[in-house]
């Protein structure tokens, strides 16, 4: 690892996995300080705002990416899954998931859906998202190719979308200010695709004197549902979006405020 990632990497959290993979193995203290975050978000987001969670794939169809017009805008962060040996099972291309929400709006794809009663609410945290990073960008716990996420998606009319994302943000903002975070809200950017209404949190970290991205929340519009012909079953525009928050980054943030305490961070929120 770069003499400048050194500072980055906290051995009682996180292990060397293989050189250069930009991945690396959750220690022990690692994973209970990950399930205390786990733990937060179901009480303050998840079950609150009536989330139900699900497990999402995370290899997904080529034609999947295609169609969520990820293909050649982001190329370079795509990661492809080819099978190895012969069998009878399947030929073509795979793709693991860069935004662990594309299988969401796969599983949609074509479907009629009632909004009636609330917008469709899915939490999935069940699995590493991945993204190809360059060598010389990969940072432990902040930048990485295999990383974790906990990603809340929604599907609905305008009004029932924004509002979800609006209240989720807020949530999240309330519990790391809790938590003892310097955080700030931020415009911020489609990583793939043009148009949406983004917004990002962001956690001032005060050694390094900056601000890194925790969160991203997302209103997308019609975007994904026209492109997966998602429709009502009253005819509603449909709308969708998702609130992506960086489990890795939150990890980080939490150590740079309080060190590698379990049980004084427990104690801040019980």
């Amino acid at each position: 690892m770069a003499n400048s990632n050194k500072k980055l990497f906290n051995e009682e959290i996180l292990m060397h996995f293989f050189q250069n993979s930009g991945q690396y193995v959750i220690k022990p203290k690692g994973v209970k300080l990950l399930n205390i975050i786990l733990r937060l978000l179901n009480e303050r987001i998840e079950i609150p705002l009536g989330f139900e969670e699900v497990y999402l794939p995370k290899i997904i169809p080529f034609r999947t990416v295609e169609t969520a017009g990820i293909v050649d805008k982001w190329n370079d962060y795509l990661i492809s899954v080819l099978p190895y040996g012969e069998t009878k099972g399947v030929k073509e291309q795979f793709i693991m998931d860069p935004l662990q929400c594309l299988a969401f709006y796969q599983a949609f794809e074509n479907q009629v859906v009632d909004v009636s009663q609330g917008a469709i609410k899915w939490y999935d945290h069940s699995g590493p998202t991945y993204r190809n990073e360059n060598l010389d960008k990969i940072k432990p716990n902040v930048k990485q190719r295999e990383f974790h996420r906990a990603e809340f998606v929604y599907l609905g009319t305008e009004e029932q979308v924004r509002k979800t994302r609006d209240d989720g943000l807020g949530r999240l903002e309330k519990l790391c200010q809790e938590l003892g975070l310097k955080t700030r809200i931020v415009y911020g950017n489609s990583c793939y695709q043009e148009g949406g209404d983004i917004l990002d949190l962001e956690i001032y970290l005060p050694k390094e004197k900056e601000w890194l991205e925790l969160a991203g929340a997302a209103v997308l519009f019609d975007i994904n549902t026209s492109r997966f012909k998602i429709t009502s079953t009253k005819n509603e525009n449909l709308w969708s979006g998702c609130l992506g928050i960086g489990l890795n980054r939150f990890m980080y943030a939490l150590i740079a405020y309080h060190g590698t305490d379990i049980k004084k961070i427990e104690e801040m929120v019980n």
